[in-house]
């Protein structure tokens, strides 16, 4: 349940209703029996109606009818409630084009409604970086499980085993012989090599299904692939797996092959996120180290806006809580081509020294 792809949220930006749209971000908290979400939504749209004076009569009007149609749509909202759900609403008389994408990942800046000619796009950024799906490969040393996950869904994709057969080696009773301990050697020989050939049976094995984990990725839209196994797993896994193609990151090495489905949701979760905000941090101080340094980032409003509109910008990090301040400058990212990510927790304070924004430049 992935809130949208980065090319319907270029699309979004481009859409230019004659009226105007009402963008909607809500923070939905499923254990929140007295529904609080809902207060903050009424407010909100109570909020946005407020400055309709300024409005001319018809834009006025039909931004009253759209506030009414968004409050009856949740006036019943009981059907199961993902984390978040992102809104965005055609101010007209009577019902027009409208998008709405549920996320498991709540907004960062909680509850906002907004009018405006165009829509809010910044704060889907965020969801869209948290929600997106990634490849989960659980490892052991003759077989290998590989999921599919996002945050709130997963699914198993392919459970492959390394089948050991006999081959050309099949350990057979020796005839007596004179010399016991030559017929001891001869034995230990023949598992000796048995055992070279299963490792290496096991090493092609893993090889082989980092291959074909490689080839799903693009089909699955994944960028990351997190691995949990014993490192020595890991490694004779990646070998399979060409160099950039996937981000490959380490879960941790406990042992989850056995595990149930229903019992995988907790500790992969937990790795994501924690590897999301290493990831998130580590960006943040690179773009202020290569800013300090004046070689190849910016930090801070100014110089980030005159890098963008020189199409310098390859990469806009801004705090995901503060999105809506950076509206202009992600639209100007994504007119340029350049990566976004939108970061929270302790990449977002690191980022506030800098006043919440940074970048990293192509020259």
């Amino acid at each position: 349940m992935t809130p949208a792809s980065l090319e319907e949220v270029r699309r979004m930006a481009e859409w230019t209703p004659r009226l105007g749209v009402v963008s909607i971000y809500l923070r939905l908290d499923p254990a929140d029996r007295a529904g609080g979400w809902r207060t903050e939504l009424r407010n909100g749209l109570a909020a946005m109606l407020d400055g309709e004076a300024s409005l001319d009569h018809e834009t006025a009007a039909a931004l009253r009818s759209t506030a009414e149609r968004i409050g009856e749509r949740f006036a019943n909202h009981e059907r199961s409630l993902p984390r978040g759900e992102a809104g965005f609403v055609e101010v007209a008389a009577r019902a027009g084009e409208e998008t709405w994408w549920p996320s498991h990942v709540e907004p960062s800046a909680g509850a906002l409604v907004e009018f405006g000619e165009r829509a809010l796009i910044a704060p889907l950024i965020h969801l869209l970086e948290r929600g997106s799906p990634r490849g989960v490969a659980l490892l052991s040393a003759e077989r290998v499980r590989l999921l599919d996950w996002a945050p709130g869904r997963i699914e198993e994709l392919h459970s492959w085993e390394l089948s050991v057969f006999s081959g050309d080696w099949r350990e057979r009773k020796s005839q007596r012989v004179a010399d016991p301990a030559r017929a001891q050697g001869v034995s230990a020989s023949g598992r000796d090599q048995f055992d070279e050939r299963l490792e290496e049976s096991r090493h092609h094995f893993l090889g082989e299904c980092g291959r074909l984990t490689a080839q799903i990725a693009p089909r699955r839209g994944w960028t990351k692939l997190v691995l949990f196994g014993t490192g020595e797993h890991r490694n004779e896994f990646e070998s399979g797996i060409p160099s950039g193609e996937l981000t490959v990151q380490t879960g941790d090495g406990a042992d989850l092959i056995s595990e149930p489905a229903g019992r995988l949701e907790g500790p992969i979760a937990e790795a994501a996120e924690r590897l999301d905000a290493a990831g998130e941090i580590e960006l943040v101080e690179r773009a202020i180290r290569e800013a300090q340094g004046g070689r190849r980032g910016t930090a801070g409003v100014q110089e980030t806006e005159a890098a963008l509109g020189e199409g310098r910008v390859e990469s806009l990090v801004f705090d995901a809580a503060r999105a809506a301040e950076f509206e202009q400058m992600v639209r100007r990212a994504l007119e340029s081509g350049a990566a976004l990510a939108a970061v929270s927790g302790e990449g977002a304070e690191r980022l506030a020294s800098v006043g919440g924004v940074a970048a990293m430049l192509r020259y």
